[in-house]
C-alpha cells in the first residue's frame, strides 16, 4: 500500500426536505490507500450509505473536497463524473440491482457497453474473467429469477469487477442474504482483497465489519473511530 486512492477533506452533506435541514455527513476526513480493505460501521441512520454514495459519485457532497487518484472529482461535470464512476468505481448494492430481462452475461456486460474503445470480443473476455472470479461462468445464460440470492449477489460483484475498477464500494452486500450465502459473499470479498483489490464496505453487522483490515465508525454523520481491526482475517482463516 502506498498513495491515497481516495481522499475526503471536510465532506459535508445536507438533505433538505420540507424546509428541514438534515446534516447527514459532518466534517468527514478520510483516506483509503491502494490495497486497503475498510469497513464503515455504525447504527442505522448514522450516514454510512450516504458516505458510500458520495464516494461512488452517486450523490454529491454539499461541501468539501473529494480526490480519487489525486483528481478532484467534485469539480467535474455530471458527464465526466459518470465516466469516472464507470471506469474507476465498482459498486455492489444490497438489492443486487440486476436487470430482470437480461441474462447473467448481459447484466455483467452492461456497464462495459459504455466503453466505446472496447470491442465486442474484449467485452466478452472481460465478462468471462469476471464471472470466473465469482464462480458463476456456468450460469451466464441464466436470468436473475433463476438464481438464488447469493448467486445474484455474486453476479452483481462480477458486474462491478468487469471494468477493472480502482475500488469496490459495497453497501450492505449481505443485507438480503441468509447466513450461509452471506459467508460465501464475505469470503469472496476477502479473496478479492487478498488479490490486491481495494474495498470499502458498509455494514451494520459487527461480524462482517471485522473481516476488513480497518474499521471506520460513524455516529450522527461524524467519524468517531478509525482503527485497525484487531482480528482481521483473510478468507476463512481465523
Amino acid at each position: 500500500m502506498s498513495a491515497a486512492l481516495i481522499k475526503l477533506n471536510d465532506i459535508q452533506k445536507v438533505f433538505y426536505t420540507d424546509e428541514i435541514e438534515t446534516l447527514a455527513l459532518n466534517n468527514i476526513h478520510l483516506e483509503i490507500k491502494v490495497g486497503e480493505y475498510v469497513s464503515v460501521a455504525g447504527p442505522s441512520g448514522c450516514g454510512k450509505s450516504t458516505l458510500l454514495s458520495v464516494m461512488g459519485l452517486l450523490n454529491s457532497s454539499t461541501e468539501g473536497q473529494y480526490f480519487l487518484e489525486g483528481q478532484d472529482v467534485v469539480s467535474l461535470n455530471s458527464a465526466r463524473q459518470a465516466e469516472v464512476r464507470n471506469r474507476q468505481i465498482g459498486f455492489i448494492f444490497q438489492a443486487f440491482n440486476l436487470v430482470s430481462d437480461m441474462n447473467v452475461f448481459e447484466n455483467v456486460e452492461l456497464p462495459l457497453t459504455y466503453r466505446k474503445e472496447l470491442s465486442r470480443k474484449e467485452r466478452k473476455e472481460k465478462v468471462r474473467q469476471a464471472l470466473e472470479k465469482v464462480d458463476m461462468a456456468h450460469r451466464m445464460k441464466h436470468f436473475p429469477s433463476q438464481l438464488s440470492g447469493g448467486q445474484q449477489q455474486r453476479v452483481a460483484i462480477a458486474r462491478a469487477l468487469a471494468g477493472d475498477p480502482k475500488v469496490l464500494l459495497a453497501d450492505e452486500p449481505t443485507g438480503n442474504l441468509d447466513s450461509k450465502n452471506a459467508e460465501i459473499v464475505m469470503d469472496l470479498l476477502s479473496e478479492l482483497h487478498a488479490q490486491g483489490g481495494t474495498i470499502c464496505m458498509v455494514t451494520h453487522d459487527p461480524r462482517y465489519a471485522l473481516r476488513a483490515k480497518r474499521q471506520v465508525t460513524l455516529f450522527d454523520g461524524k467519524i468517531v473511530d478509525d482503527q485497525p481491526t484487531a482480528n482481521f482475517r483473510v478468507g476463512t482463516e481465523s
